[in-house]
């Protein structure tokens, strides 16, 4: 080849270089050719987080090709959007779609990192529990106690869940479980004791019994001698320790007192209570100043937290204070206000509502759900920097019904919320951009049931009525799938 033709070859590729090279910059650094206004915009994108990972992804129902989706660390992205409009939808075969109306910008990824997906039929796992009225999962969900009636006995039954293998551990007579819905059976953190509230002779107590049948069963007044029992609770870490509010003789104030099962020694914890809960660091609690103090779990050490009252409200023993840690705090007094004490770039106590019924912190201690009988609400505590940004101390609400809501619990993501609607129980995503996307879990036969979520296992546990009978079930969600989902 002459040394001209070289040269033209050469100058021809160096030409097309400097042409070309613009173009891979700017393609390499989001823009795009616009052919309907003949110019080059800056592109955006899209990202997904999703549960099943294994999903269908459309825009404007036109499914994108999966060589066209940047699949990293389990969430998917869609790159080289033109800025606009679109419909997005996320699907995948025996499960619900997820969908909504996105707008995606000129050099921002519009991101959706917590998208799930329920299946379009939901899997009951049934356990040997006939005739449950109340049951209880244990703390970390390898035992569930419930409570039966048989003709005039009252009953506490309890199986392993993996076994399933019920067997009743008390049955008494003139008995009966409260009516009132936020009464709970405890377990100790052991999984193997529990307190249990009670009407008996017409007076609440308490009766203290073992799943392994290793103690005697007994009733908290008989082994105290003490009045106007309230909030007995296991210790948070000493085994075979119930810790309560009562009366002593003469006095009109509340005391803390805690109990050894074991000893039988009954100790003044500390004096003049309101209200208590435990925490991770101790125990909390409510003077009649309507003070908060905290303390180690002997009652010693005790620091003041708030300097100015909780509320001017009057506090009594049946209102609950729900403790995240030494910052986070709220109260429901017993006409269902609530206060809420945030310590973050600020050092507030608001009031949030009334009427309300219950109160969840999230585990991350960011945000708190809280709930009445038609509406269900979420306050963020602190300052939310990923997409939907939220900002400290924001309020939404979720949803509102005309009929009663009920069996209200974060999902383990906490952006989602379970709650049952007039025999349906649903999920509901935080996410309001477009829409908040709600999905149906299962519609029950029975009015109004029990149920709960054991987010730790991730069961959604309810009762469900076959052939006349009241069966304990559960539904794993999210689903259990492959290693790979």
């Amino acid at each position: 080849m002459k040394i001209i033709h070289r040269r033209l070859i050469f100058w021809i590729f160096f030409i097309i270089f400097l042409a070309i090279s613009p173009l891979v910059i700017y393609y390499s650094q989001g823009f795009r050719y616009d052919k309907y206004h003949g110019i080059f915009i800056h592109s955006g994108s899209v990202t997904i987080k999703s549960l099943p990972t294994s999903v269908n992804i459309y825009l404007n129902d036109d499914l994108q090709p999966t060589k066209s989706l940047d699949i990293i660390n389990s969430s998917i992205t869609l790159n080289g959007l033109r800025p606009g409009n679109y419909n997005l939808r996320v699907s995948s075969e025996g499960y619900q779609d997820w969908e909504k109306r996105i707008e995606v910008h000129s050099g921002i990824s519009t991101e959706f990192w917590n998208v799930i997906l329920l299946p379009k039929t939901a899997k009951l796992q049934e356990l040997g529990a006939s005739g449950a009225e109340r049951f209880f999962p244990s703390p970390f969900g390898k035992r569930v106690a419930y409570i039966k009636s048989n003709e005039n006995q009252f009953q506490i039954w309890f199986l392993n869940v993996g076994q399933n293998d019920p067997q009743v551990i008390y049955s008494g007579e003139n008995i009966s479980f409260p009516e009132d819905k936020l009464e709970n059976l405890e377990w100790n953190f052991k999984e193997s004791y529990i307190v249990s509230p009670v009407i008996r002779n017409n007076q609440k107590d308490y009766l203290i019994t073992s799943a392994d049948l290793d103690i005697e069963a007994s009733f908290l007044s008989e082994m105290t001698k003490l009045k106007d029992l309230q909030k007995a609770r296991w210790s948070s870490k000493e085994k075979g320790v119930i810790y309560f509010l009562a009366k002593a003789d003469g006095k009109i104030s509340t005391d803390l007192y805690k109990l050894d099962i074991d000893s039988k020694e009954i100790i003044l914890v500390t004096e003049d209570i309101k209200t208590y809960d435990f925490s991770s660091s101790g125990l909390y609690f409510i003077r009649n100043n309507n003070i908060l103090y905290s303390s180690d779990l002997s009652g010693e050490n005790i620091t003041q937290i708030t300097f100015s009252p909780f509320t001017e409200s009057e506090i009594s023993s049946e209102a609950r204070l729900i403790v995240f840690d030494e910052d986070r705090q709220a109260l429901i007094l017993k006409n269902g206000e609530l206060f809420v004490r945030n310590k973050a770039a600020e050092d507030t106590i608001q009031k949030l509502g009334d009427n309300v019924i219950g109160v969840q912190f999230s585990d991350d201690g960011k945000k708190l759900l809280y709930w009445s009988n038609n509406e269900i609400d979420v306050l963020f505590l602190k300052e939310w920097k990923t997409q939907p940004r939220r900002e400290e101390n924001e309020t939404q609400q979720i949803i509102r019904f005309s009929s009663n809501i009920d069996n209200v619990f974060w999902y383990r993501d906490y952006e989602h919320v379970f709650f049952t609607n007039q025999n349906k129980m649903k999920i509901i995503e935080l996410d309001s951009r477009d829409h908040r996307s709600s999905m149906e879990i299962f519609n029950n036969n029975l009015n109004e049931f029990p149920a709960t979520y054991d987010s730790g296992n991730g069961r959604f546990y309810f009762v469900h009525e076959v052939n006349g009978q009241r069966i304990l079930n559960y539904i794993d969600i999210p689903e259990k799938t492959g290693f790979f989902q």
